[in-house]
């Protein structure tokens, strides 16, 4: 049986240009696009991809955007290196941010000169959202959906970076509800559960905009105040968050009442890096709790019950 004849190489290049699911595009040696296919061109709202020949990305994505990208052709065909999975985003005009993955290529003539670029460029929205779920559910509690301890430790390392260079303080409150497994055997886990996120949320409303709200496991939390010019300011915020606390959640027709046991510590009084600064509001917080629980106690002081 013979064999059919091979489809040429044009046959090949306009079915590739025309059916393709990726962006597909030629420019020269002046960055201005010589051919794209059709999937480029409705993207870009365009009807006849014809239409953006000769245009340049700074016509196409305005100054910004576009100036970088001419900045990366130059360096391609001037190296005659490609450019290989280049993650790249740009804000639409509705607000959104389109995320791509890009290739380009050096095009040589029959010589071997750079005479242009071919460019392939596929978006990744739906990758970038699960990438960016992922990184959220690694770093937030699954429950309360307040950072988890290894961001709330990102960050205090990063605050007591800050306040080493700066010469400040901040404060750290450990929290551990008083009673909470009479709640649980009370109601059930699942009730322990809503309560665990109405704290949660009045915990967030009760802090400044700097601060950090942290579940740390259980019913522990933690609360880090960006900013402590006086022990009394942070005395203030436990009393704030003390008072809080005492208004009854209503949930599911039953009303439950909730109390901490609050330990604080400050840096670098108690400590130069976040497991000891932890460690000995921790300590402190059963302190508190010793004494009665439903009070906060700073490191090296009495205990202050509720006013």
């Amino acid at each position: 049986m013979p064999v059919p004849d091979a489809p040429n190489d044009a046959f090949l290049f306009h079915a590739l240009m025309e059916t393709a699911a990726d962006s597909i595009y030629f420019k020269d040696r002046e960055c201005r696009l010589t051919r794209v296919n059709r999937k480029m061109a409705k993207d870009l709202g365009v009807s006849d991809p014809a239409d953006l020949v000769g245009k340049t990305d700074i016509d196409l994505f305005g100054e910004e955007f576009g100036h970088e990208t001419r900045l990366d052709d130059l360096r391609i065909m001037e190296t005659d290196r490609p450019i290989v999975g280049v993650i790249e985003s740009r804000r639409l005009a509705n607000g959104r941010i389109n995320w791509t993955l890009t290739t380009k290529l050096p095009l040589h003539d029959e010589a071997g000169n750079v005479v242009g670029l071919m460019g392939i460029t596929r978006e990744i929205n739906e990758l970038r959202q699960t990438e960016v779920a992922l990184q959220h559910l690694a770093t937030h509690d699954a429950l309360t959906d307040l950072p988890n301890r290894f961001l709330m430790a990102d960050r205090m390392n990063t605050l007591i970076a800050r306040a080493t260079r700066s010469g400040t303080t901040f404060a750290v409150l450990f929290m551990d509800i008083d009673r909470f497994k009479d709640i649980n055997d009370s109601h059930g886990h699942e009730f322990g559960d809503l309560v665990l996120r109405g704290v949660a949320e009045r915990l967030t409303h009760n802090v400044r905009q700097g601060d950090t709200v942290a579940r740390i496991g259980g019913d522990e939390f933690v609360i880090v105040l960006e900013s402590v010019h006086q022990v009394k300011d942070a005395d203030r915020a436990a009393v704030n968050i003390e008072r809080a606390m005492a208004r009854p959640f209503n949930l599911q027709k039953r009303s439950v009442k909730v109390a901490f046991s609050i330990g604080i510590s400050f840096y670098p009084e108690d400590g130069g890096d976040t497991e000891t600064l932890l460690r000995a509001a921790d300590r402190t917080m059963y302190q508190a709790k010793r004494a009665g629980g439903n009070r906060h106690q700073m490191t090296h002081r009495d205990p202050v019950e509720p006013g």
